[in-house]
């Protein structure tokens, strides 16, 4: 009985740190999305649509993990509404770059930038 509750207490103790893990955002996630969303921004420039796909769609995912972050913590509905709008421009530039319309992917980048920044103005620790 004894060996069934340290075993059941060390499960409880290693799910909790999952969980509690689950909800952590890591600053190396933060500065992968700088880090790529600057990527994105010079692949616009040059035109190159593969690498602009690329970074666009590793950011959407990027920007779900962030999504799931805020809605987990809760009491922060704006975070929420900007990451959601964060992953609708990634697709954005996804449709705009596919169609050759860098205009519009550079636009759409341009909006997502200022998001980015919207954000931290509320959310980053300093």
């Amino acid at each position: 009985m004894q060996r069934t509750l340290i075993v059941f207490g060390a499960v409880l103790a290693a799910s909790a740190g999952l969980a509690f893990a689950a909800v952590e955002l890591d600053t190396d996630l933060m500065q992968n999305i700088d880090d790529t969303n600057k990527s994105l921004a010079s692949n616009i420039a040059l035109k190159d649509g593969r690498a602009a796909i690329a970074d666009a769609k590793s950011m959407n995912t990027m920007f779900g993990t962030v999504e799931t972050y805020f809605v987990q913590k809760g009491d922060a509905a704006n975070a929420v509404d900007l990451t959601k709008k964060s992953r609708e421009l990634t697709l954005t530039i996804v449709n705009a770059v596919t169609s050759g319309d860098y205009d519009a992917a550079t636009d759409a980048a341009t909006t997502l930038s200022r998001t980015c920044k919207t954000c931290h103005t509320f959310y980053k620790k300093e």
